[in-house]
């Protein structure tokens, strides 16, 4: 964890929930884009000592981050990172596309003028920095805070809290599970292909092709993630290079 306490500092000056949450956002941030990896045991202790604060913020930390299913809490043996299997992967990833697909085809539906705007700024900003942005060796957290931002604009077009809120609480563990075999999120030339036919649907008012470009893309993500799951288990873990497989992205 040391990593995640050097970037968010600590938690000793903070009181009551709000030391929860920030427990929460820095084990979260660790585990999605720091050095924690399937199976890695969690220490409260370390944590609290890292963290600067109490057991108690550390304890509602991990169980938050347990009904995320992103660790596992054994009483009275202690806390571990998931290790997810190959089929529960494919299944996520499965219901993953089919709730974004249909948040992004409410978006193109319901845009506006005044939406499209923006969302071409956004885009043009996007890809001012991933010129700037790390190679896949690299590791560059970029990459994922830029993917969080183009789909959160999509959301907001979207106008629909509901739906919106279902998928968003999914994104988390794409990434974890991304991360978990590629070492994190790259945009390939197939991501920044995928992510073009997608911009391109909801800007031209069109849902079904909105729909069908983040089915694809997202079934694509779900088959690099599984079939490298497989690889390793089969070779034992290579430490995968994104840029071999270029994995695409989550949306």
């Amino acid at each position: 964890m040391k990593r995640a306490a050097r970037t968010i500092g600590a938690a000793g000056a903070l009181r009551g929930s709000a030391r929860a949450e920030y427990a929460y956002e820095a084990i979260r941030l660790e585990l999605l884009e720091g050095a924690l990896a399937p199976g890695d045991k969690l220490s409260v202790i370390d944590l609290a000592a890292q963290l600067q604060c109490s057991r108690v913020p550390i304890m509602e930390a991990l169980k938050r981050l347990e009904r995320e299913e992103l660790v596992t809490i054994v009483p009275q043996v202690g806390c571990r990172v998931v290790t997810p299997g190959i089929a529960d992967v494919a299944d996520f990833f499965v219901l993953f596309a089919a709730v974004e697909a249909a948040v992004t085809a409410l978006a193109a539906e319901r845009r506006d003028a005044d939406d499209i705007v923006r969302f071409r700024a956004l885009c043009r900003d996007i890809d001012a920095a991933l010129a700037s942005a790390g190679g896949p060796a690299a590791h560059d957290p970029s990459y994922r805070r830029l993917n969080l931002r183009f789909h959160g604009e999509i959301h907001a077009m979207a106008r629909s809290p509901l739906a919106s809120k279902m998928a968003a609480a999914l994104w988390d563990r794409s990434d974890f599970y991304i991360k978990m075999v590629f070492g994190s999120l790259y945009f390939s030339r197939r991501v920044i292909r995928s992510h073009r036919d997608i911009r391109r649907a909801v800007i031209n008012g069109d849902p079904v092709a909105a729909d069908a470009a983040v089915r694809s893309h997202l079934q694509r993500v779900g088959n690099a993630v599984t079939e490298q799951m497989a690889a390793s288990t089969s070779t034992g873990p290579r430490g995968a290079d994104p840029a071999e497989h270029e994995p695409d992205a989550p949306t």
